[in-house]
């Protein structure tokens, strides 16, 4: 028996290319800039809004660390993403958590500033799951897409939070922060690029055991030749997968179906 769940089997993929085609007609949502209150400080959010009245999820994207200043990758790639969610019924906030002292911190080479700045923003990410469960076109709830750094960080914050009901993990892994011990978790599914050589898949396997042993859900998807940074890359083959993986674990925890 696999411990591990192998992603671009055929007919997942065939779904999966079929889908984002077929999406392909449906209007982009656009971002509206926001901020949203937290005990640290006011974050600023861009809100995409799910179509319809009926009540819903949410998600809340959490971005990675290259460039300190804004999503890993470019922002637009997280754009389209986030509205790819909204279009599938979860209302999406892409979540710029950094400070301006953490990006000037960065920038001069501080040392340690993820491992230090975590506990800080996981309490951010658990103020931000209250406050959105209380929107009134909310469904009560609510869970993290996170990409390499976000991923990290959904690993540090969901088992301080059993408000937060499901979690995505993108090339992310177990909390670095010393002394961290997690006692639980929600349902979780990660997923790496086997060739990643800036968050080796290592780290997410050892997230998945960890889980495992805590008798969490969890499911784990790996992609053969694919490096970091793959997933918000829509219209490529393994983030389209990955993608497809994405909504049928948020739809399942989320939506209960």
């Amino acid at each position: 028996m696999k411990r591990f769940a192998l992603s671009l089997l055929a007919p997942l993929a065939f779904v999966a290319l079929s889908s984002l085609a077929s999406s392909v007609s449906a209007a982009e949502i656009m971002g509206k800039e926001m901020t949203l209150p937290a005990t640290e400080r006011a974050v600023k959010v861009e809100f995409y809004r799910a179509p319809g009245t009926a009540k819903r999820p949410t998600v809340l994207m959490l971005h990675g660390g290259q460039g300190w200043g804004g999503a890993e990758g470019r922002t637009e790639n997280f754009q389209h993403y986030a509205s790819e969610l909204a279009n599938r019924g979860f209302d999406a906030y892409m979540v710029y958590y950094y400070s301006d002292q953490d990006v000037a911190d960065r920038k001069a080479n501080a040392p340690g500033i993820s491992v230090k700045r975590f506990p800080a923003w996981a309490k951010l990410v658990s103020d931000l799951t209250a406050d959105v469960k209380k929107m009134s076109d909310s469904n009560g709830k609510v869970g993290l897409v996170g990409f390499s750094n976000g991923g990290n960080l959904s690993a540090h914050a969901t088992p301080l939070d059993a408000n937060i009901d499901a979690a995505v993990i993108h090339y992310g892994g177990v909390s670095r922060v010393p002394g961290f011990e997690a006692k639980r978790f929600p349902p979780l599914l990660i997923m790496h690029g086997e060739a990643d050589t800036r968050e080796p898949i290592e780290r997410g396997k050892k997230l998945y055991d960890v889980a495992k042993t805590l008798g969490g859900s969890v499911e784990f998807v790996s992609y053969p030749d694919t490096n970091h940074g793959f997933a918000q890359n829509l219209g490529t083959h393994a983030a389209d997968d990955a993608f497809m993986h994405t909504i049928a674990f948020l739809n399942k925890n989320l939506k209960g179906k």
